[in-house]
């Protein structure tokens, strides 16, 4: 073999070993970079669900300068996670707050313990989360009746439902028992003179605004368990049930 061929064999063999070298640095590479594309999908997949947002609704436990803390009681199908947790969000001068069917835009400090209330918030983590858009519900629902019993303490009545507000017809025929407070307001007849609670009287056909201990929409909410609060009772006459449009406050008849 002349010098010629001898250099033309050692080309070839260099040629042929880097191939292969590139061969296996195209593995290697191949390998790593399949690795850093299945990283990616899962960072992706976070960074797409933070985006997102998560949407949870609760009753508010405490509100504080720039922060609201919130017992969950329902979620979006994407947090199902956070249902039952208590969670202190942050508000920043960003987030939208409004309250009603209208949407009417609030302040914070406008809202009060054990209101009604959907977020849409986001964050790393659930321990870290700040609020995009916060609506508070109103917490007011409407049914009609017969007083069943009154309570010995004056804090509570029974009612046999025979007709509800839109939203309430869980409450159906049911025999609920409502509290009341010094805040319960008692009517009575058309011109809506005002009584006390020890002019209730078992028989009585009444109609109440009351609110609730949660979303009757909500997947786990419970009547049979649920408390309610008695904001105002309005008697008519003997077993007379009043009709929605006659009793119910248009706030009675606001969606939750």
């Amino acid at each position: 073999m002349d010098d010629r061929g001898v250099v033309t064999s050692r080309l070839s063999r260099l040629v042929g070993l880097t191939a292969l070298a590139a061969l296996v640095t195209v593995t290697v590479l191949g390998s790593a970079s399949g690795t850093t594309t299945h990283t990616t999908a899962v960072e992706t997949k976070a960074a797409a669900s933070a985006a997102r947002g998560r949407w949870f609704a609760g009753t508010v436990t405490s509100v504080t300068t720039g922060a609201l803390t919130v017992g969950v009681l329902w979620t979006g199908p994407h947090d199902s996670a956070l249902n039952g947790d208590t969670l202190t969000v942050a508000i920043a001068s960003t987030t939208r707050i409004s309250r009603g069917s209208a949407h009417v835009p609030i302040a914070l400090a406008q809202i009060q313990p054990d209101a009604l209330v959907a977020l849409r918030a986001s964050g790393a983590t659930s321990a870290s989360l700040t609020a995009s858009m916060v609506h508070v519900y109103c917490n007011c629902h409407w049914v009609a009746g017969t007083v069943s019993s009154i309570g010995a303490t004056g804090t509570s009545l029974t009612v046999q439902v025979s007709a509800t507000g839109p939203y309430d017809t869980v409450l159906d025929s049911q025999n609920i028992t409502l509290q009341t407070n010094n805040d319960t307001v008692y009517l009575r007849g058309a011109h809506r003179a005002r009584i006390a609670f020890s002019n209730l009287k078992i028989g009585d056909g009444i109609g109440v605004v009351f609110s609730a201990s949660g979303f009757f929409k909500a997947p786990g909410f419970v009547a049979s368990t649920a408390a309610f609060v008695a904001t105002r009772v309005h008697v008519w006459a003997h077993r007379q049930v009043p009709p929605l449009a006659s009793d119910g406050s248009a706030t009675a008849q606001t969606s939750t």
